[in-house]
């Protein structure tokens, strides 16, 4: 990457840069600590010994930082209660694309090689004719996989995106 003498330039590559790092680590699933490899420091500073690298703290905050900005921005979809009408701009139904309709959830519960128990949440529904389905949560299940102890972490996640009322097929 060509870095600038000017300092608007050098922080615009270093925001860049750090984009790309947790595009890359969130798709490939690479574990944080690879920033500190020193192979990978290598070919990334090969021919450009400027390139800024995170350290593995930094690349672990921006990972949690856009995670906790998609869920919010989710949420907000997810929460709508109304259609929106021909008053609203394009961008912001674009942005936003509404939904009022009922939400359907599938979950998956599983303990890991460590002995910690987990559980995923993702929503499934229609959106002007595509099927969509998002992952609201990752969450530990600090105590056994019981049918309550599910069902109390699968509630805490739908009031923590205001949609427990959207509930498909729950009377």
């Amino acid at each position: 990457m060509f870095t600038s003498s000017f300092p608007w330039a050098m922080k615009a590559d270093i925001e860049f840069c750090r984009t790309e790092f947790v595009r890359w680590v969130a798709e490939n699933k690479r574990p944080f600590q690879v920033v500190n490899d020193q192979a990978f420091r290598s070919l990334m500073k090969t021919g450009r010994p400027e390139c800024y690298i995170p350290s593995t703290e930094t690349v672990s905050r921006d990972v949690k930082n856009v995670f906790a900005s998609a869920r919010k921005r989710i949420s907000d979809m997810l929460q709508v209660s109304f259609h929106s009408n021909k008053y609203h701009f394009e961008l912001a139904l674009t942005i936003y694309q509404e939904y009022d309709g009922k939400l359907n959830f599938a979950t998956d519960a599983w303990t890991a090689p460590n002995h910690k128990a987990y559980m995923a949440i993702t929503a499934h529904f229609e959106c002007e004719g595509t099927l969509m389905a998002m992952l609201l949560d990752l969450v530990e299940v600090p105590r056994s996989h019981s049918s309550a102890n599910l069902a109390e972490a699968f509630l805490d996640v739908l009031r923590a995106f205001g949609v427990e009322d959207k509930v498909s097929n729950l009377k």
